[in-house]
C-alpha cells in the first residue's frame, strides 16, 4: 500500500459516496468526520521523520482502512436516508396508488428487490470484516443506485394534486358536517318549540 493508492482510492471511491451522502441529506454526518480524522492522523505519520518505513507502512493501510470504513458509512447512511423516503411512500397509500409513475404492484415488487439488496449487501459486509470490504461497497452501491431510481418514480406534480385533492376533500367534509350541525341544531331548536 503506498499513497498513490490511498489517494486513487479516496479519488475514485471515497469522493462520490461522500459527495452523494452530504448533497443528498445537506449535512456532514459526524461518523464520518470521525474517520476522515482518523485517516488524517495515519497519512501525517507518513510525513513523520521520526517514524520508521515499517511503521510509516502501517499507518498508510491504517488510514486506507478508515478510508474504506468511510466510504462504507457514506452508503449505508445514504441507504438509510432512501429507505426512509420509500417507506414513506409505501405508507402513504395514495401516494403509491396514484403519485408515482408506475404501477403500485411495480413499486412494491421494486421496494422489496432493494431490501433483499440491502440484506445481501449486510451479510457481504459481515462475511467479509477483515478480507475484502470492497464487495459490501460494491453491493451498497447498487442498493444506493436502485434506490435512486425507485425514488425517481415519484411524480412530484401527480402529489401536489393529491395534496391539493385531499385538502379539498378535508375542508368539503368539515363545511359539510357544520352545515348538517346547523341545519340539525335548528330543526331541533323548532321542535322543542313545540314540546
Amino acid at each position: 500500500m503506498d499513497i498513490d493508492e490511498i489517494f486513487a482510492f479516496y479519488r475514485c471511491e471515497f469522493i462520490p459516496a461522500y459527495s452523494d451522502l452530504v448533497g443528498y441529506i445537506g449535512d456532514k454526518p459526524r461518523q464520518v468526520l470521525i474517520e476522515l480524522e482518523n485517516v488524517l492522523s495515519h497519512l501525517s505519520q507518513n510525513f513523520n521523520p521520526k517514524v520508521d518505513q515499517k511503521d510509516k507502512a502501517k499507518n498508510l493501510q491504517m488510514a486506507y482502512d478508515h478510508f474504506v470504513r468511510a466510504t462504507l458509512d457514506c452508503y449505508k447512511l445514504l441507504w438509510v436516508n432512501l429507505h426512509d423516503q420509500l417507506k414513506m411512500i409505501e405508507a402513504d397509500e395514495s401516494v403509491r396508488k396514484l403519485g408515482l409513475n408506475i404501477s403500485e404492484a411495480e413499486f412494491l415488487m421494486a421496494l422489496q428487490k432493494i431490501r433483499k439488496l440491502a440484506q445481501e449487501a449486510r451479510s457481504i459486509e459481515l462475511e467479509s470484516v477483515g478480507l475484502d470490504p470492497m464487495a459490501s461497497i460494491d453491493k451498497y452501491k447498487a442498493v444506493v443506485q436502485e434506490g435512486y431510481r425507485l425514488i425517481e418514480k415519484k411524480d412530484k406534480n401527480k402529489i401536489k394534486d393529491i395534496k391539493s385533492l385531499k385538502g379539498f376533500i378535508s375542508i368539503k367534509g368539515f363545511i359539510t358536517g357544520m352545515v348538517i350541525g346547523v341545519f340539525a341544531g335548528v330543526i331541533s331548536g323548532y321542535l322543542l318549540l313545540f314540546i
